[in-house]
């Protein structure tokens, strides 16, 4: 069974980002989304996630953008004399205690905005470079027993079952505002390995806020007019993928695979997908309440019965793209 998670970072960082992400959602372009709580655009993405609450909305910890949510006296490796974070270019070491002060002051702001994040990544994938965030953020996904975005590369910390959240199967960083973007997209869709994967992407319009923050401008609006495109939807529906968000994602885990979907065809052994940790934990993120109610319009889904509709799926399988650095 394949089920598809397709998340656009950076919602909350401008107005023109929250309207761009909100429309490639309404496109069925994506099915997730990961906020900042300490960027402009936060209480425009509030207000937009209470209008769509079908639409999974998780954490984006920042700690390279802007000011810190927590008083600056308590995290002074984290920021630069002016009182803003260091920038993902410097080479500046930041403590340990001190992301940990940092993560829970956003994770608060979060929660006090009336949502629940469906699952934790950082900004700048800082996760990935940094086991130092890398593990406060395992930490504090196990601890409130949410998913967190796969590494694509392990840490010594990553080994640790201890600090092992819930995760996709598979995460594709890629990106898609070149001229064959579109192309590139439906050539992961079409080629999708079983399990469950995650695809990030940056939707967005271009505004005056994010030109003042960001250095991917352009390729925001070039990536939101390939993931509002009609074959997107359209490819993921005929090729029966079930799109979920991550607050969805230990259901479908754990629901029953059909003895007709056992059967691996000569294409699927294939070029197989090799995920850094092949991992499956049987938490229940049905427990959170907030997470219950955010099901997608797309899919009728009985959660409490445990019952899932499986739609026919063609079997291949493609090697994953890392991300390209072009933020």
């Amino acid at each position: 069974m394949k089920h598809l998670i397709i998340n656009a970072d950076d919602f909350g960082l401008s107005p023109g980002v929250n309207r761009g992400i909100i429309e490639a959602y309404q496109a069925g372009g994506i099915s997730s989304t990961t906020l900042m709580v300490n960027m402009p655009g936060f209480t425009d993405a509030v207000r937009l996630a209470h209008l769509h609450p079908e639409l999974g909305v998780g954490l984006h910890f920042n700690l390279t953008y802007g000011r810190p949510v927590s008083d600056v006296r308590l995290v002074p490796s984290l920021v630069q004399k002016d009182g803003c974070f260091h920038s993902i270019s410097e080479n500046s070491s930041r403590e340990r205690s001190e992301i940990e002060i940092e993560l829970s002051a956003q994770w608060d702001r979060f929660i006090a905005s009336g949502l629940y994040p469906t699952h934790l990544d950082a900004h700048h994938h800082l996760h990935q470079v940094l086991p130092e965030v890398y593990e406060a953020m395992a930490q504090l996904a196990v601890k409130e027993n949410i998913p967190m975005r796969r590494l694509q590369q392990p840490h010594t910390l990553s080994g640790n079952p201890v600090l092992i959240p819930i995760q996709v199967d598979q995460v594709l960083l890629d990106t898609y505002d070149a001229e064959h973007g579109l192309q590139k997209l439906l050539g992961y869709l079409q080629h999708l390995p079983q399990g469950s994967t995650e695809i990030m992407c940056h939707p967005g319009y271009v505004d005056e806020t994010l030109q003042a923050l960001s250095k991917l401008i352009k390729e925001r609006e070039s990536e939101l007019a390939v993931f509002c495109n009609p074959a997107v939807s359209k490819t993921i529906q005929n090729l029966g993928v079930r799109m979920i968000h991550y607050g969805l994602l230990e259901s479908a885990i754990n629901e029953p695979v059909p003895t007709s979907s056992i059967a691996v065809s000569e294409t699927d052994n294939a070029s197989p997908v090799v995920p850094v940790q092949s991992l499956r934990l049987k938490r229940s993120v049905s427990q959170r309440k907030s997470l219950g109610k955010r099901k997608l319009k797309f899919h009728s889904l009985q959660r409490r019965k445990g019952h899932q509709r499986v739609l026919p799926r063609k079997k291949t399988r493609i090697t994953m793209r890392k991300k390209e650095k072009n933020r």
